[in-house]
């Protein structure tokens, strides 16, 4: 089976990090980066090699989603989980589930038997059997697997973060599904307490919820039928009594929708998920359980009421659109939770570091710098939510003078020093002539303009020819009003 580049990256970095002596790396492989090839091409060297290798999995859907693919690749393998047909203890390579290495583990006095590398399939679980066994066996890699390596103390277990590609690169070579990221009507956010700074107080987001269901329940019903295209959707809710509240109201608006919580058995999600997919319902919703394990790529549409403050829950949920399908040109995400607000584009978060466990946890101060508190609006010509100033959806940019407005940060690059050093002379001649104009125009003092000028430029146009002009251009136009709005800013109400 031949490797993307992006595999083929990612393997050599992780050899790179292991001859540097880094043998606890963590490889962050977003959604269809096909983690599942990278780790059995890992395990099929170390079984050509002569060695044995393990593969740890957390949930018995990822077992056999491996098995499916070590098969392909023509990897000697066995099973360890609960009364597998295919366990063999005598194959190189082992694919395990955690609950069971957990019992091997209590039987063989916190062994296992020999191994020469392994890898952590969704390493930020942390699980008390994993985290031993990577302190037991220092001295062999343990490579762990992620789409988001955000969770607390992961640096203290792992020692190195490799990220071979992002989510962005993968849209851009065409792995994901675009997403159109729609508003919509949330609760009063302001009313709602934090427990950490990953965590909202659920109570309050519960109580806030029910309070404001029928004004919210209308919005979702409205926001769905005008922008998910009666698309094959999951929704998140803050409860479970909320998602069944939410399912009772689209179906008596016409929308079919299935509710599913914890409480169901496996048989009786598989049979709902799979009715899903073969469309005899529009709508699946829950409240957490979809976050994670499930895997539905023919599902376009998502409907987010349940607000987070965690990158983690962001990343999965907005993942769950994001896998490519025959016929699904794009996906939609309707946010009634102001989580976009929070993040943005999800495809634009990238983790940088490891949460080393020494200081407040705080998943957003583990993203790169460029994806936080990005001012996010309406597009005011595809109507879908944008990040910055310029929509990546229809190409929209926000006018300079707006983003001036908005932004003094921006400011920095249009006046003092900097403007002065930007700007050519012939620029800073037609600015003041036209400067000039306009204060004779309304009959300013003769002074005006040249303490407009400096306020722009930092300096005096003492070197600044002036000639004559007809009227004041668009530069000049927004300077004066931005001037204006600036002033009336600071007069006292």
């Amino acid at each position: 089976m031949n490797l993307y580049k992006h595999q083929e990256k990612a393997l050599l970095l992780a050899r790179d990090s292991m001859r540097r002596g880094l043998k606890r790396p963590i490889i962050a492989a977003p959604t269809s980066f096909g983690k599942t090839v990278l780790a059995g091409e890992m395990l099929k060297n170390c079984q050509d090699m002569g060695k044995k290798g393990w593969f740890f999995c957390d949930r018995k859907q990822l077992v056999e989603q491996s098995i499916d693919k070590f098969t392909q690749m023509g990897i000697d393998f066995g099973v360890r989980m609960a009364n597998h047909p295919l366990h063999n203890p005598q194959a190189p390579i082992q694919i395990a589930s955690i609950q069971t290495v957990q019992a091997m583990i209590g039987k063989h006095k916190r062994a296992l038997p020999e191994f020469d590398m392994a890898l952590v399939d969704e390493c930020h679980t942390q699980y008390d059997v994993i985290n031993q066994i990577i302190a037991q066996y220092n001295n062999i890699p343990i490579i762990g697997l992620t789409a988001t390596p955000y969770s607390k103390g992961l640096g203290k277990i792992y020692n190195n973060l490799i990220v071979p590609i992002t989510q962005r690169e993968l849209l851009d070579q065409g792995f994901l599904c675009p997403i159109r990221y729609y508003g919509g009507e949330h609760i009063d956010m302001s009313k709602i307490k934090s427990v950490n700074p990953n965590t909202y107080k659920t109570d309050d987001i519960e109580r806030a919820t029910e309070s404001d269901s029928d004004r919210l329940a209308g919005c979702i019903i409205r926001n769905w039928m005008e922008y998910g295209e009666n698309a094959q959707t999951i929704a998140f809710s803050p409860t479970q009594n909320l998602s069944k509240n939410l399912v009772e109201r689209l179906n008596k608006n016409g929308i079919s929708a299935e509710h599913v919580d914890c409480t169901f058995n496996q048989d009786e999600r598989d049979e709902l998920f799979e009715a899903h997919d073969r469309g005899e319902f529009k709508v699946l919703s829950c409240s957490r359980l979809l976050n994670t394990g499930y895997d539905a790529p023919s599902v376009r549409c998502i409907i987010d009421c349940f607000p987070t403050k965690s990158i983690t829950t962001y990343v999965q949920r907005v993942g769950r659109l994001m896998r490519t399908f025959e016929g699904k040109t794009h996906a939609i995400y309707l946010d009634h939770a102001s989580n976009f607000e929070r993040f943005g584009y999800a495809e634009d978060i990238v983790p940088e570091v490891l949460h080393s466990g020494d200081k407040t946890h705080n998943e957003q101060e583990l993203t790169k710098k460029d994806v936080k508190e990005v001012k996010t609006r309406e597009c005011p010509d595809c109507f879908q939510q944008m990040a910055g100033y310029k929509c990546k959806a229809c190409g929209y940019e926000v006018p300079r003078l707006e983003q001036m407005e908005d932004d003094g940060a921006l400011l920095v690059e249009l006046t003092g020093s900097k403007a002065n050093r930007k700007d050519t002379r012939e620029t800073k001649e037609q600015f003041y002539s036209e400067l000039s104009k306009y204060a004779a125009f309304k009959g300013y003092k003769g002074g005006w303009a040249a303490n407009q000028y400096r306020e722009k430029y930092g300096v005096w146009p003492n070197k600044i020819n002036r000639h004559d002009v007809e009227t004041w251009g668009e530069m000049t136009h927004n300077w004066i009003r931005y001037q204006n709005i600036k002033y009336a800013n600071r007069k006292p109400q």
